[in-house]
């Protein structure tokens, strides 16, 4: 972990020797052409905003910035550029890898990030081909052009994640609930199942016991109308994994016992 402290400088850098030489003064990302699509005063976000840097200077391979919230940085962290337009390709390289190892291992389905479109999904579906075709296709909505084409997402689709994590940063916080109660309900319309994601526990990752706003949270997404609520940093890194899985289960047995529905 590096210690990034409020106030101070760090420069973030494209260059591939600080790849593994990560530290408080040096912070490699692989987004290349990230110094291209940032201008001066934008902020950089860290794994799901709990770190920001404000863009200072520009430089060939680098952005020196102002780190405005501190704290210990692990690595392999996700980078938010809420300000900036990312011209990243919906599937990777190394996506088209996975996507064929997951064919090969005869996969049910693919989360697939920060799906914009359509023809992103479409895209996916090609890349699987005819081995692959009973894969279905979970397309997460991670931002604010997501959230714009949702319905043709959707139609595309096989189901939905509402991931709340990065669309907070993406999208502003108050409005997470809007998008979220949307997406829900338009799915449930359309018969496909969706997913709503990202910390639902939170709390749980370090303490026994969820504060009260995430039980509620855990409750309103079953009352919504989600298929399914997903655990992340509270079983995948969490002190209390098994409590965790525990409380959600009982939050959500009580939540659908207040449903009145015809079966």
């Amino acid at each position: 972990e590096a210690v990034l402290v409020a106030g101070k400088d760090i420069i973030v850098t494209i260059d591939d020797k600080y790849k593994e030489k990560c530290s408080a003064e040096y912070l490699w990302v692989d987004y290349k052409n990230i110094i291209n699509v940032v201008c001066l005063g934008f902020r950089i976000y860290i794994d799901d905003g709990l770190f920001s840097l404000v863009v200072k200077e520009k430089g060939k391979d680098f952005l020196r910035c102002e780190i405005e919230n501190g704290g210990n940085l692990g690595s392999k962290k996700g980078v938010n550029l809420p300000d900036a337009r990312v011209d990243l390709p919906a599937v990777t390289e190394k996506d088209k890898k996975d996507l064929l190892f997951g064919v090969a291992q005869n996969v049910d389905m693919v989360f697939a990030s920060f799906i914009r479109s359509a023809a992103a999904v479409n895209e996916i579906r090609g890349i699987l081909g005819e081995k692959g075709q009973h894969i279905l296709i979970i397309s997460k909505i991670e931002n604010h052009e997501g959230v714009d084409r949702f319905d043709e997402i959707l139609e595309a689709s096989d189901g939905i994640m509402v991931a709340r994590g990065d669309l907070g940063i993406e999208i502003p916080p108050q409005k997470v609930f809007l998008a979220q109660k949307m997406m829900i309900g338009r799915c449930n319309r359309a018969g496909k199942p969706v997913i709503c994601a990202t910390q639902m526990l939170e709390s749980m990752v370090v303490k026994p016991r969820p504060t009260r706003a995430e039980t509620s949270d855990v409750a309103n997404a079953v009352l919504d109308g989600a298929d399914c609520v997903m655990l992340s940093g509270e079983t995948a890194k969490g002190c209390f994994p098994v409590e965790a899985v525990r409380m959600m289960h009982r939050v959500c047995c009580e939540a659908e016992a207040a449903l009145f529905q015809d079966r």
